[in-house]
């Protein structure tokens, strides 16, 4: 059994071989956006390959996700699978999350400024 650390949550678990990444982050009560249920047609469950080793691109994989985007180890977590061994993920922010995030930020700045 590998262990995969989810990042920025920073939360590890204990993975058997062949368990998807999206599964092992339910597991960890962590939440990778999706739409489709698995089946690698709305793309929303890319996440980074940080460290670590996980399975190959299935051919689904290979055919939805841009060549240079696997190469520099973006996968979908749907598809991509714990092989035995250590790896850490990074699941990126939601752009929304950061737009609000944003925004609270100048409201906050703002304030200060006229207190």
């Amino acid at each position: 059994m590998g262990k995969i650390t989810f990042l920025p949550a920073g939360k590890s678990i204990k993975v058997r071989p062949g368990q998807s990444i999206i599964s092992a982050a339910r597991s960890a009560r962590i939440v990778i956006p999706q739409r489709c249920g698995g089946h690698a047609s709305c793309l929303m469950c890319r996440v980074v390959v940080e460290s670590g080793e996980i399975s190959q691109p299935s051919s689904l994989e290979k055919r939805k996700m841009p060549e240079a985007d696997l190469k520099g180890g973006v996968r979908l977590a749907c598809q991509a699978e714990a092989t035995g061994k250590d790896c850490t993920i990074r699941i990126p922010e939601s752009k929304w999350k950061s737009v609000v995030q944003a925004a609270l930020e100048r409201e906050r700045i703002q304030n200060e400024e006229e207190w």
